[in-house]
């Protein structure tokens, strides 16, 4: 790891060097005296400086370093102002300030952005920013997301407002309790003084309890949106992206994922924006009480928020370690367990029971270890705490002996600093987890922002349809496999008022020509053509009312016999769902249910026999009246009598019909036969001088 580049700094100390040159002339003279004159001097030098390293292109130094040189000298003169008895007067202008005084300011500025890089996580800058660009992008989306909620959000300011606005007064009406017993005993005023406490004291907690509840009822909306669009645009994918994706991380994306993105805005909106106006309001009480113990109490915020800061970075390392200890230690049990045969022929018992006590006491002492860092850090914050409420109620004594503030003013005004440095160490933790707990939003985006790797959406939806079908040449891969076809050069033709079976050994393609034929996939060579124009020019419901498919293994979904029959179509009255029920032959076993076709089915068909889940699919695809129909094994379940019953229904009709089949009896009517093998149409002539089964099959028909 080299050196840093000393050019940036140096650059960085002469625009300094000029803007202080400039603030000893007739700009400097302009400002006024004291403090306030000090602050717009370092305001000056930050403006100043932020503006020339923007031009001169050091972004990377636009941050800290402008901060600290501009503000560490007005922050440490007005705290060493606050101290009581504080020797020796530092200047009051750093443009007038002796060299010695302006080296020693550099050199305080530089050692705290050192200790404040060395404090930093680890990671590569640009890695960093990169990160906080993404983050940031993420959190816009989120907020565009709770659009449609934003008078909700409206409605929850305004509740917040008048809950803090109760929380802030109830300290105000606390200490002027305390001056009214410590003074002059007035009954009227007690009792006033009690009245508006109680009174702000039951309104704020109503309204606190309104804006839980609208913050509640958004995060309920933003999850309920967020699920349907990624559902959505789940069901629009391509087959080849639910192949190369886990159900099981769908399962999280839907579930986990989605439920802390519509989280994060109200959670986190609820937290900052009640903490921000806590802070707002309750230092604005405090300086009109004393505006020198409310600069004292600013002294506790840089130091815990340092310690804050380390203390995370170490609790997350340990955490990491914890994770990993506890992982091998499950790991030994696994190996132990798995492998107990050979521990027990070896006589490796001891062996392993040491083993996994050593992975114990790991774990032991890394915990061990956290809950004795997160003791110290506690009694840090403790430490802290006291030392400047110490100095706060020394300060607070000397104005109440001064009398410049009431024992009252200063019961209010702990009160305050108590409630207060809760608030502001929630909004500085809160400003940070808000860009970096969008996590969860990024992956659920990645899938929204897919696109199926499908042409667009046909428009064709003509009022007839004869269901002429033509394999041109066509060839297929699958979109994980692009080097492996399934199909190569296939051309054949289903005419309506044929049936033609296909037929051929497992993993020849048979299924892959059935899916094509549904738009599922497509072509990667040569057209696929439904009554001279092809598939995907169709309208998507269109050509999936017109070309339907039953399966081996059909899926029923839970509902009724009636829902399942008519899966999919907008309309359908109960005498068409009878006809396409006793066309498959299963009104036989409907008329038999309790409810008739108002029976539910189960999960999956779970209430169902396996041949009466296949009449039902049957039956759905036959509701449709379609013009091209695919039976992939579909008879495979079926008696011979359904089997027979289902044929009568298919020479019933002008429509093309693909059996996919092994069974002689299911493709003996068949007006065509088509042997596939490994992808490839087997021609007829070889077919009648082969000796394969599937030759000899042919040979039979032909006979």
């Amino acid at each position: 790891m080299g050196l840093p580049d000393p050019r940036p700094w140096a650059l960085l100390l002469l625009a300094d060097t000029a803007l202080l040159w400039v603030l000893r002339g007739s700009l400097g003279a302009l400002l006024p005296g004291g403090l306030v004159g000090l602050w717009l001097e370092g305001a000056l030098r930050l403006g100043g400086l932020w503006g020339l390293l923007g031009l001169a292109g050091l972004r990377g130094l636009r941050g800290s370093p402008p901060a600290l040189l501009g503000l560490l000298t007005p922050l440490f003169v007005s705290l060493r102002a606050l101290v009581p008895g504080a020797l020796g007067a530092p200047p009051l202008r750093v443009a007038s300030a002796p060299w010695t005084w302006l080296l020693l300011g550099y050199g305080a500025a530089g050692l705290a952005w050192v200790a404040w890089a060395v404090l930093s996580p680890p990671g590569a800058p640009a890695e960093q920013e990169q990160d906080r660009k993404n983050n940031r992008a993420l959190m816009w989306r989120l907020l565009k997301l709770s659009r449609p909620d934003l008078p909700l959000l409206g409605a929850a300011f305004i509740f917040l407002i008048l809950a803090v606005l109760g929380e802030t007064l109830i300290p105000h009406y606390s200490g002027r309790v305390i001056d009214i017993l410590g003074g002059d005993f007035d009954p009227d005023t007690f009792v006033s003084a009690i009245f508006f406490m109680s009174l702000f004291s039951i309104g704020s907690s109503l309204c606190a309890g309104c804006r839980g509840s609208v913050f509640t009822l958004i995060m309920s909306r933003i999850n309920l949106r967020v699920r349907e669009q990624l559902f959505s645009s789940l069901l629009r994918q391509d087959l080849g992206f639910f192949q190369d994706t886990k159900t099981g991380e769908l399962n999280s994306r839907l579930n986990s994922d989605t439920t802390l993105m519509s989280c994060w805005l109200p959670l986190n909106a609820n937290v900052l924006l009640r903490s921000l106006v806590n802070v707002v309001g309750l230092y604005g009480f405090m300086l009109s009480l004393s505006p020198r113990l409310t600069l004292l109490s600013l002294l506790e915020v840089p130091l815990m928020t340092a310690a804050e800061k380390v203390y995370n970075v170490r609790h997350q390392e340990l955490l990491q370690k914890i994770q990993d200890a506890v992982a091998k230690a499950g790991q030994v049990v696994r190996e132990a367990v798995g492998g107990l045969q050979t521990v027990r022929s070896f006589g490796a018992e001891e062996e392993e029971v040491c083993r996994y006590r050593a992975a114990l006491e790991q774990c032991r002492q890394l915990r061990w270890q956290r809950d004795l860092e997160t003791a110290l850090y506690l009694l840090l914050r403790r430490v802290l705490q006291l030392g400047v409420q110490v100095l706060m109620l020394n300060c607070g004594l000397r104005q109440i002996m001064a009398g410049t503030l009431s024992q009252g003013g200063l019961l209010s005004f702990l009160l305050y600093q108590e409630n207060v440095a809760q608030y502001l160490q929630t909004l500085v933790y809160i400003c940070g987890d808000m860009l970096s707990n969008v996590g969860a939003a990024e992956k659920v985006f990645h899938y929204l922002d897919r696109r199926p790797q499908l042409p667009p959406s046909g428009t064709l939806a003509p009022s007839s349809l004869q269901g002429l079908v033509q394999f041109q040449d066509v060839s297929f891969a699958y979109p994980s496999r692009p080097d492996q076809p399934v199909l190569k050069g296939l051309t054949f033709t289903l005419r309506p008022g044929q049936m033609t079976a296909l037929v051929g050994p497992n993993g020849s393609g048979k299924s892959t020509v059935a899916a094509l034929l549904q738009n599922l996939y497509q072509p990667t060579a040569g057209q696929l053509l439904l009554d001279g124009e092809p598939l995907h020019q169709y309208e998507h419901h269109y050509l999936h009312q017109k070309v339907t498919v039953v399966g081996q293994e059909p899926v029923l979904f839970s509902g009724s016999v009636r829902d399942n029959i008519t899966y999919g179509l907008k309309s359908c009255s109960d005498e068409e769902v009878m006809a396409a029920a006793r066309a498959a032959r299963a009104d036989e076993f409907i008329e038999e249910m309790e409810h008739g076709l108002h029976t539910d089915v189960g999960e999956k068909g779970s209430q169902l026999a396996v041949g009466q889940k296949q009449r039902l699919a049957i039956a759905r695809a036959l509701v449709r009246d379609p013009r091209v129909l695919i039976l992939d094994e579909a008879t495979s379940a079926l008696d011979v009598q359904c089997e027979q019953a289902l044929q009568n229904w298919m020479s019933s009709g002008n429509r093309a019909v693909l059996v996919i089949a092994h069974r002689l009896q299911t493709i003996q009517s068949a007006h065509q036969v088509l042997v596939l093998k490994q992808g490839e149409l087997q021609e007829e002539a070889q077919l009648l001088e082969g000796d394969d089964l599937y030759s000899r099959l042919v040979q039979q028909l032909q006979n």
